[in-house]
């Protein structure tokens, strides 16, 4: 591990509460991409009405029966997930290291710690009021407050590139691959993985890239109307010429992810494997 990195020794991560909090944790996050992956998929063959987005969907899911305890577990599972993500940023669980590049992708796993910590409030929330507004109204709810102060415009267009550049180092992981090696598994299951990974990666990068657009014009035209969320990014895709295709591979994409986040559950250990290191076979973080 590099000098100066805060980091967490492999004994500590092989033990069995922070290892089943990982994988609680990439099973929950897997269960809401197949959720929303599948709502999409019914918009696009015509059995539904439109794509939600986590929420929204999250929302129609609690009114099924015993829909409140599934969400209860859920953001459980989220709330692990997010102690992970944390994990990973905080005491470079991952061997990132601290150089600049490596503080970057540290500080990117930050983000997407609070943010499924805000995803796991959200979902136990969802079980004790019902929520007034879409995703997408709350996106231009949020997009307009922010313009209204001084430099908002400005403040847009920055989360806007932030977007863009998530969407671009997602296309690269899609293409580097480097969870292939935070896998315990056959050669073989390992191929599956990355093909169901990088698809699902290269959808999620199409989608950050849209949710940038969306914003910067936002910010451009200075009408926080044109801001949206995952659901209007989707429902975007659906009323285009072949919409129908477009929402499909989309909502394959979603799905693929998913399934992806239910191997890594199972398969994923806690610490990476370096290069330089041990083979994946030669090492067994997790039981």
């Amino acid at each position: 591990m590099a000098q100066g990195t805060v980091g967490i020794r492999p004994k500590h991560l092989a033990r069995w509460p922070l290892v089943w909090m990982i994988r609680i944790g990439y099973t929950a996050r897997g269960i809401v991409f197949l959720i929303v992956g599948g709502f999409a998929l019914l918009a696009a063959g015509g059995l539904g009405p439109h794509p939600q987005g986590p929420r929204d969907a999250l929302e129609l899911v609690s009114e099924r029966p015993l829909g409140a305890y599934f969400l209860w577990t859920l953001a459980v599972g989220l709330a692990c997930f997010a102690g992970w993500r944390l994990l990973q940023s905080i005491f470079d669980a991952d061997r990132h290291g601290s150089s600049l590049y490596g503080l970057m992708r540290r500080a990117m796993l930050g983000g997407s710690g609070l943010f499924y910590l805000v995803l796991a409030a959200a979902t136990g929330r969802i079980t004790l009021e019902h929520r007034r507004v879409s995703e997408d109204q709350s996106a231009r709810e949020w997009t307009a407050w922010v313009m209204a102060e001084p430099l908002g415009r400005v403040i847009i267009a920055m989360v806007a590139l932030g977007f863009a550049l998530v969407a671009i180092g997602l296309v690269v992981k899609a293409f580097r691959a480097p969870y292939r090696d935070h896998l315990d598994a056959t050669e073989a299951q390992r191929n599956m993985a990355v093909v169901l990974g990088s698809f699902g990666i290269l959808t999620r990068a199409m989608v950050f890239l849209l949710l940038a657009g969306f914003l910067g014009f936002a910010a451009y035209d200075g009408n926080s109307f044109e801001a949206l969320g995952l659901a209007g990014v989707l429902r975007a895709m659906q009323e285009q010429v072949y919409g129908g295709v477009l929402l499909g591979i989309a909502a394959l994409g979603l799905l693929a992810f998913g399934f992806f986040e239910l191997i890594e559950a199972t398969a994923r250990r806690a610490t990476a494997v370096m290069p330089q290191g041990p083979r994946p076979s030669q090492r067994r973080d997790l039981p």
